[in-house]
C-alpha cells in the first residue's frame, strides 16, 4: 500500500491541530494547582494549630492534626485521579514542587532549631512563622502552574 505526501495545507493544517493539543495539554496542567495550594494550606494549617498549643499539645489539636492529614491525602489522591490530561512536562513539575518544597522545608527546620527559634522557651509563634516560611515553595509552583499557557 502507498502513502500519499499531504498537500502543503494538509500538512499546515496537521501542524496547527498539533499545536492546538499541545497547548490545551499545557492548559491541563494548571490542573496541579489546587493539589499544591491544598498542600501549602494544610502546611499553615498545621502550624497554626502547633503554634497555637504549643507545648503539651491538647486532645483538639492533635485530632485536628490527624484529620487534616487524612483529608489531605484523601482530596490530594482524588484531584491527581481526575486529571486525564497534561503535557509532558507537568507531571514532572508537579514532582519538582514537591521536592523542593521538601528539602526548603528541611532547610527552614535545621535553620530553626538551630538557631534557637524553636526552643522549650519560645512562644508558638515560631513556630506558624517557620511554617508559612516552608510553604513558600508550594505557592511559588502554583502560581507557576496557573501562570503556564
Amino acid at each position: 500500500m502507498r502513502e500519499s505526501t499531504p498537500t502543503p495545507a494538509e500538512a499546515r493544517g496537521a501542524l496547527a491541530e498539533a499545536a492546538r493539543q499541545a497547548a490545551r495539554g499545557r492548559r491541563a496542567d494548571s490542573q496541579f494547582r489546587p493539589i499544591l495550594l491544598g498542600l501549602a494550606a494544610a502546611c499553615l494549617t498545621a502550624g497554626v494549630l502547633v503554634g497555637l498549643f504549643p507545648r503539651g499539645g491538647s486532645t483538639f489539636a492533635g485530632l485536628s492534626l490527624i484529620f487534616l492529614l487524612v483529608a489531605v491525602l484523601v482530596g490530594g489522591v482524588a484531584l491527581l485521579w481526575r486529571i486525564r490530561v497534561y503535557s509532558r512536562w507537568g507531571p514532572i513539575r508537579f514532582a519538582w514542587s514537591c521536592a523542593a518544597f521538601s528539602i526548603w522545608n528541611a532547610a527552614v527546620v535545621g535553620v530553626s532549631v538551630a538557631t534557637g527559634w524553636w526552643g522549650p522557651h519560645q512562644p508558638g509563634l515560631h513556630f506558624t512563622v517557620s511554617a508559612a516560611v516552608a510553604s513558600i515553595p508550594l505557592l511559588f509552583a502554583a502560581w507557576l502552574l496557573g501562570k503556564r499557557r
